[in-house]
């Protein structure tokens, strides 16, 4: 039952890159921790119930990958981020009468996001902390049934997850180090769920997940 209801979400990505100086830009890398903490009722299906033993879900696993962003100052105090990064891989495990099958699927997830910030402290500052409120869109792709999931499900599976656009939050900082460079970090998350639809045969089952991701990235930016 590779019902892959990775409710992750989505690459918050660096919402910390928001430009801190006199320069109006600002471009950043760093590193990002996706905790997924993901909750969705047992599996509904079309068929037998002996097909499907309940209690029967999913929990979706954490990850980690490389984050991109882009931020420009519209005045002194407010910036406009676009965060992304490297799609990440998030293996899904059974839960309930699935969890001795381990992993039954992997899925990757595409989640840009576009946050308006508020910098406190003045500009030129060496330290600016910052808040803001975005949208994530967060897009599920590269669905691949485990044969731990396939013989979950009593054969080869296909898996659907459908897309998703939701409010963003974020909290962090940017620190001076030289002419132009910033170490950055934040903590973001989002409102992300999915529907998942996943077909064995002519047995569809069912579920909605949330996964309310929350992110942990650290970075260096250069502004100009």
């Amino acid at each position: 039952m590779k019902k892959i209801h990775i409710a992750l979400c989505a690459i918050l990505g660096l919402s910390s890159l928001s430009a801190v100086a006199e320069d109006k830009n600002l471009v950043a890398a760093g590193f990002g921790y996706i905790a997924v903490n993901s909750s969705s009722p047992d599996f509904a299906s079309n068929g037998p119930a002996f097909l499907t033993p309940q209690p029967a879900g999913l929990t979706v696993g954490s990850a980690s990958t490389l984050l991109f962003g882009f931020s420009h100052m519209v005045s002194d105090h407010w910036a406009v981020a676009l965060a992304g990064g490297i799609p990440p891989k998030h293996d899904i495990f059974g839960r309930g009468n699935l969890a001795p099958f381990g992993v039954i699927t992997t899925v990757k997830q595409f989640a840009p996001t576009v946050f308006a910030n508020y910098h406190f402290n003045e500009s030129g500052s060496k330290f600016r902390p910052f808040v803001g409120l975005g949208i994530n869109y967060t897009k599920f792709y590269d669905i691949t049934s485990q044969p731990a999931g396939n013989l979950a499900s009593g054969g080869p599976t296909s898996v659907t997850l459908s897309s998703y656009t939701g409010l963003a939050a974020t909290i962090g900082m940017n620190y001076k180090i030289a002419d132009h460079w910033y170490i950055n970090a934040n903590i973001a998350a989002a409102d992300v769920s999915t529907d998942m639809v996943a077909t064995t045969g002519s047995i569809q089952r069912t579920t909605h997940v949330k996964l309310n991701p929350i992110l942990y990235s650290a970075g260096i930016a250069y502004s100009f």
